[in-house]
This record gives C-alpha cells, sequence and structure tokens, in this order.
C-alpha cells in the first residue's frame, strides 16, 4: 500500500463512516416479549388460536394496594376505589377486576340482581363485609390477602396491541399512580415488564459501552505508555461500531435485550485484530525493519491467522443461528457482521495510518518490553519444566468440571433476570407472598363427543376432579373455570347465600341452572370461560413461579394422575405465555449445545486445512474445550441454571478463545518452515506471541467484565462467565498447547 492508495482508502472509510453515523438517527429501542418465541410452534399456534377464543394470559397490570391498618379502612377504600374509577378510563383498558368490581347474584322476576361484595362508600357495612369476605374465603388470595392488609387490582388491556400501544396505555396508567398515596403499591405483568426491560436497555446500552471503553483505555495505557499506542486501536474500533449500528438502523432492526450487548462485544473482539497487528509491526521495527517493509512483513506473517480468527469467532457467534428464536439468531448474524467489519477496517484503516504516519516513538522503546518477555518467557519455562504437573492439573480440572456439568439443571425463573434489591422483583415476590402469584396458568377442556358440551352430567364431575386435583396437588390458585359459572349461577338462583356457591350437586339441579346459563351465555364473564357453544372452556389462574424444571415435573405429574385415572368425557391441553417460556427455553439451550459442537468440528476442519494434520487439528481444540468445561462445571457448582442466557455464552467464548490458539499455531507452523526443530520452534512461539495473547485477553477479559455491572442477572453471568473462560484459555494455550505439540504421535 502506497501513500496514494492509503488516502483513497481513509477516503472511502470515511463516506463508509458517515452513511453509518446518520442510519444511527434511525436506530431505536424496543422489546417485544412476543419475539422471544419461535415463528414455526404447535405449540404458541395453539396459544394464539386459544387467546382468540377466550382471552389473554399476560395483556394486564396487577396492582396490589397495602394499607398497614388493614384494608377495611375508609381512607383507603375510598382512595382505592377512586383510583379503580379513574383506571377504567384509560384508552385501552378492557376490564377491571377488583373487590370494588366482584359481585355476587340473586335471580330476580327480571333477570340477576347484583350484590356488591364491598361497600366502600358505606363505612357501617365495614365489618359486614369483611366477615362475609373471609368467612367463604372465595375471594381470599386472589383480591384480597390473607392478612386483610392489602387488595389487588387486575388492570385487563386490549390483546395483541403494539409496544408502541401498550407503552402508552402504562404511560397513562401511571400518571393515575402518581397522584395517590398508599403505604405500599406493588405492580406487576407484561406491560410493566416491557416498560421496565426498555428503561434498562437504554440506561445499560451506553454505560457498558462507556465503562467498556474506559477499561479497554486503561489497559492500552498501561502496556504502550503512550497516546499513540491507545487513539489508533480505539479509533478503528470505535468505527467498527459504528458502522455496525449504521447497518442495524438502515436494515431497521431495533436494540432490545439481546442487541444491547453488540457495541461492547464488537468492541472488545474487533481490538484483538489491531493488537495482533501492531505488535508483530513494533516486532519488527525494533528487528531494524523501514516501516514499509515492517508492515508488509507483519501483515504477511498474522495476516491469514487474523483473518482466520475472525472466521472462528463468525462461527461462534454463529452457533446462535441455530436457535429458532428471531433475537437470538438476529444476535448471532449481526455480531458476526460486525466481527468482519472490524477485520475489514483492521485490514484498511490500520495499514492507511501506518504508512501516512511517522514511526511511533513506543515502537522503537516500549518500556513494557522487558516485562512482556520475562513474563511469557517464564509461562514457557514453566510449561516445559513441570510437564507432568501441568498435564494432571489439566486433567484434575477436567474431572472436576465434569462433575460440576453433572450438576447443571435445564431452569428458568420469570423474574431471575432481576436484581435481588430490584424493586420490581420485591413487587413479584409481594404477590407471590400475599396472593395466589404472578405466574399464569392455563388449560383448555374439550367435551370428547363432538356432540357434547363441558356441561353434561358427567363432564361437571371430571372437571371437579380436575379442579381438585389443580388446586391440592398443583396449588393453582385464583382458579376461574366453567365451573365458576355454575357456582354463581346456582347462589344466583338460591338467594344468593354464601353457602349456593357449588356446583349443582344433581343432575336435574344440574339442568336447572343451565336453563339459566343458557340465557346469559353472551356475558363478557362467560364468554372468557365457555367458547365453542359450550364445547370448550377454559381453567385460568395463578401459580407462585417455582421454575421451569418444576412445573415440568407438575405437569408430569398431571399427566400420570389422569392416565392412572382417565378422563372419559373431557380432554385437556395447558398452554400459556409461561408454558412456553418454559418449553423453548429447553429448546433453545439444547440448540445452542448442538450449534457448539458444530463451530467445534467447523474450527477443526479450519486447523486441519492449516496443518494438513489430523493430530494437530485434535491437539488445538484441548486448550479451547477444557475452558468450556470450567465453564460448565462453574455453572453446576454455583447452581447457574442453563437456559437462553447462558447458553448463548459456550459458542461465543470457544470462537472468541479459539483465536489465540491459532495466532499460536500459525506462529509455530512459520517456525518450522523455517527449519527449526520443535522445541526451539515452540519458544520462538511462545516469546512472539505470548505478548499479544495475554494483552488481548486482558482487553477482552476487560471489556466483558463491564458487563458485570449489569442489573440483569444474565448479562452479569454473561461478563464473568466469559472472562473466566478466556483467562483459562490463556493458561491452556500458554502452558498446555505447547506440551502437547511437543508430544510426539
Amino acid at each position: 500500500m502506497n501513500t496514494r492508495v492509503a488516502r483513497i482508502g481513509l477516503l472511502i472509510i470515511g463516506l463508509i463512516t458517515i452513511g453509518a453515523a446518520l442510519s444511527l438517527l434511525n436506530l431505536r429501542f424496543d422489546y417485544e416479549f412476543e419475539n422471544f418465541f419461535p415463528s414455526e410452534d404447535q405449540s404458541l399456534d395453539f396459544y394464539y388460536e386459544y387467546k382468540d377464543k377466550f382471552s389473554t394470559d399476560v395483556d394486564f397490570v396487577l396492582v396490589a394496594l397495602k394499607n398497614d391498618k388493614g384494608v377495611f379502612e375508609e381512607d383507603f377504600l375510598q382512595s382505592a376505589h377512586a383510583m379503580r374509577d379513574e383506571l377504567i378510563t384509560v384508552k385501552k383498558v378492557e376490564r377491571i377486576i377488583s373487590p370494588f368490581d366482584a359481585q355476587d347474584f340473586v335471580l330476580g322476576p327480571f333477570g340477576p340482581i347484583a350484590i356488591p361484595l364491598l361497600h366502600p362508600n358505606e363505612s357501617e357495612r365495614y365489618r359486614q363485609d369483611s366477615i362475609r369476605i373471609y368467612s367463604n374465603q372465595k375471594h381470599v388470595g386472589s383480591l384480597f390477602s390473607n392478612d386483610a392488609k392489602s387488595i389487588s387490582i387486575l388492570i385487563e388491556i386490549e390483546p395483541n396491541l403494539s409496544k408502541i400501544q401498550t407503552d402508552t396505555i402504562y404511560n397513562d396508567l401511571k400518571v393515575i399512580f402518581d397522584r395517590y398515596q398508599f403505604d405500599e403499591m406493588h405492580l406487576a405483568g407484561k406491560v410493566i415488564g416491557q416498560a421496565y426491560y426498555i428503561d434498562q436497555i437504554k440506561s445499560e446500552f451506553s454505560f457498558f459501552f462507556l465503562l467498556g471503553v474506559l477499561l479497554i483505555v486503561s489497559v492500552l495505557a498501561l502496556v504502550y505508555r503512550s497516546v499513540w499506542g491507545v487513539v489508533v486501536p480505539l479509533l478503528i474500533v470505535l468505527l467498527a461500531v459504528v458502522w455496525l449500528l449504521g447497518f442495524m438502523g438502515l436494515a431497521g432492526k431495533p436494540i432490545d435485550i439481546m442487541t444491547t450487548l453488540l457495541p461492547l462485544v464488537i468492541f472488545v473482539v474487533g481490538i484483538s485484530d489491531v493488537i495482533h497487528v501492531l505488535s508483530r509491526y513494533f516486532e519488527e521495527i525494533r528487528n531494524g525493519h523501514p516501516k514499509m517493509k515492517a508492515i508488509k512483513i507483519a501483515y504477511r506473517q498474522v495476516g491469514i491467522a487474523t483473518f482466520l480468527t475472525s472466521v472462528t469467532t463468525a462461527i461462534g457467534f454463529l452457533t446462535l443461528v441455530t436457535s429458532n428464536i428471531d433475537p437470538v439468531r438476529e444476535l448471532g448474524l449481526y455480531a458476526a457482521s460486525g466481527v468482519f467489519m472490524a477485520f475489514i477496517l483492521a485490514f484498511s484503516l490500520l495499514p492507511a495510518i501506518l504508512v501516512l504516519r511517522p514511526v511511533p516513538r513506543l515502537a522503537f522503546r516500549e518500556l513494557s518490553s522487558l516485562f512482556w518477555n520475562k513474563l511469557v518467557q517464564r509461562l514457557f519455562l514453566v510449561s516445559m519444566r513441570n510437564r507432568r504437573a501441568v498435564i494432571f492439573t489439566s486433567v484434575l480440572v477436567a474431572v472436576g468440571s465434569i462433575y460440576g456439568i453433572s450438576q447443571v439443571s435445564i431452569d428458568n425463573y420469570l423474574m431471575e433476570d432481576m436484581g435481588k434489591d430490584d424493586p420490581h422483583r420485591h413487587s413479584f415476590e409481594y404477590f407471590e407472598n400475599n396472593f395466589a402469584g404472578v405466574r399464569p396458568f392455563e388449560m383448555m377442556i374439550e367435551a370428547v363427543d363432538s356432540s357434547a358440551t363441558i356441561f353434561s352430567w358427567e363432564s361437571v364431575q371430571e372437571m371437579l376432579r380436575m379442579e381438585s386435583y389443580l388446586k391440592k396437588e398443583y396449588e393453582v390458585g385464583f382458579l376461574v373455570s366453567p365451573l365458576t359459572i355454575l357456582r354463581t349461577t346456582n347462589q344466583a338462583l338460591n338467594g344468593g347465600v354464601d353457602q349456593a356457591y357449588k356446583v349443582p350437586e344433581s343432575p336435574d339441579e344440574l339442568e336447572r341452572t343451565m336453563n339459566i346459563v343458557r340465557r346469559f351465555e353472551k356475558r363478557p364473564e362467560f364468554a372468557v370461560l365457555v367458547a365453542e357453544k359450550g364445547r370448550q372452556g377454559r381453567f385460568s389462574g395463578k401459580l407462585v413461579d417455582v421454575g421451569g424444571q418444576r412445573i415440568a415435573e407438575k405437569n408430569l405429574e398431571l399427566d400420570n394422575y389422569f392416565n392412572e385415572m382417565p378422563l372419559n368425557d373431557i380432554r385437556y391441553q395447558q398452554t400459556g405465555m409461561a408454558l412456553l417460556i418454559d418449553s423453548n427455553n429447553k429448546t433453545l439451550s439444547l440448540n445452542m449445545m448442538s450449534g457448539l459442537i458444530i463451530a467445534i468440528l467447523v474450527v477443526a476442519v479450519i486447523v486441519l486445512i492449516m496443518f494438513r494434520s489430523w493430530r494437530i487439528a485434535l491437539i488445538s481444540l484441548v486448550p479451547n474445550i477444557l475452558p468450556l468445561m470450567v465453564i460448565g462445571g462453574v455453572m453446576g457448582l454455583t447452581g447457574i441454571d442453563l437456559k437462553v442466557s447462558t447458553s448463548i455464552i459456550f459458542g461465543i467464548a470457544f470462537g472468541i478463545s479459539v483465536d489465540d490458539s491459532i495466532h499460536y499455531l500459525s506462529k509455530y507452523r512459520m517456525e518450522l518452515k523455517k527449519g527449526r526443530k520443535p522445541l526451539w520452534a515452540l519458544r520462538r512461539t511462545s516469546l512472539s506471541t505470548g505478548k499479544a495473547i495475554i494483552l488481548t485477553s486482558l482487553i477482552l477479559c476487560s471489556g466483558f467484565l463491564a458487563l458485570a455491572t449489569s442489573d440483569f442477572t444474565s448479562t452479569f453471568y454473561v461478563g464473568v462467565l466469559i472472562s473466566v473462560t478466556l483467562l483459562v484459555a490463556v493458561l491452556t494455550d500458554l502452558l498446555l498447547l505447547p506440551i502437547l505439540l511437543l508430544k510426539k504421535p
């Protein structure tokens, strides 16, 4: 590259950068919950059909209001009632279920007569209301807490709204919430969760990147002790980030909870190429070569290796493409694109800068050279003089990791991403401790006989069995079903007395009740529980979030129970957003592991082509698989579950950590081609590449450790576990790999 070509290259890069910067204006933040479900999934299709027939299980806002003196206090009830009346006026709010909306019915000559459950404006009736509410327990655990200090309000909103619409609803609701003061107010639900995640994404998006840049600048300044040594690598990777984000803006891809990691990841990964080129360039300058020759030698010697490391890193990210979840798949594609953008800039912008600018003084007198030489030489001597100890330690670590891996479980909790001190998590736990919980339970039942309904005497008895099991064994709270309709109607037929709130006890009583049900079957409270002219019904409730694994066990126990004591007249099928999350978490986690295997095989093929040796190809995998085993072991021993957020770590970590092995093997091959004996070639390789390997690993760890400051538990684990992987990878590359290469076949 001459000066003219360098200037033209800078002009082209400048124009591309300007275009990318303008595209940044199109970037937006988003978190569409439904995007995290596979588009081609029969369970998802059934769920959408279920929602259309009945109602949504997630489009709601759940409010808990606490009064330390008890809920049956005039000021509290009147304030809560006034707030409820304001909430119902919010656009797109369909219905509110609250203590003020709950009613019992008496069947009069002109139809049902509603009897309010609570009389907020009649304080003289509070005692009577409280006795009635807590004597029959019908609404305790759902609308009223067990300790009588809290009430809940369920705000149902229109289903299938866009993120913009739900944000508007949330803002309108928040204006009302802020006008009222209670001892405690807790909020939960999809609308609340989405708003929270967007706010967190926006704040962490910039913070991660700035902190990562600060940490990396500190490492570069410490090592190079030169403005040039900091500014040039920084400039190149910053442009790579701008290019990638500009490309995302041009493609209309929003920043979500997955892609919020991209700027930092590309910044951290991209700087590795620059460091390897600069390290070799400075080494050739110190060897006495003129600038242009030093540039040519540097790119000739590390060019292929750097290209291959970009390929392997991209492969690590592309393992995410095996996912059937769009955000995860897009993270893999955009990350792989960013890796190659960083590579292009390292091989276009960097040489142009080196050609046009004078040789920096740090190339001649790098103050840390003596330290680095001593460090890498010491590591090499430790490796060669303690071969058995290194191998024994590696085997011991592998065995311990295998045991840890055996303890890993695939599990997920709805609120596990939130920190223990997060107020939203506290609200979630408040509902679990004082009400039925927040996790939705949804099940559809259907009459086996296509000509029958679920309200036949036989079907009703089987529904009672189902209900009993769900309440006692499955521990579903706030359970409503077609049986709720029968109980409510039967109570209305019998003067509205609490004792009559039960399912008819004979076929004749059932038929009498059904005559009334048929008259009011189009009422909204009926329509959300019964569909297809009475052939299908809905069981809906709330659960304490015990984790996806325990829920799977409960589902198996339920199926086994009804297999041993079969249902003859009705059949059932579970559905719901929570169940889909559990199922997809397990599927995706296993998909990520299969993608990792593919990545390992591809890398093995690349090394095989490089060396034309199966032995070297297999050896190269050992120092990179061992760090992955360590991750798995750490997860198992510390109780970190395998789920979507942690499963992506393995492919990414492998793609990054294998880079150092490729640089090491590439240099080793060059030394062998010069006719040097294996031991001498290994020594030269360790001394030449050791510094760059350690330096790039320090930079990578510094960058990923920025993620450890996240309020999201999953992001924290990504940062910490990848950093652990890279540290172990450095040790295996500089201590174990030379020993394996030296061993005779």
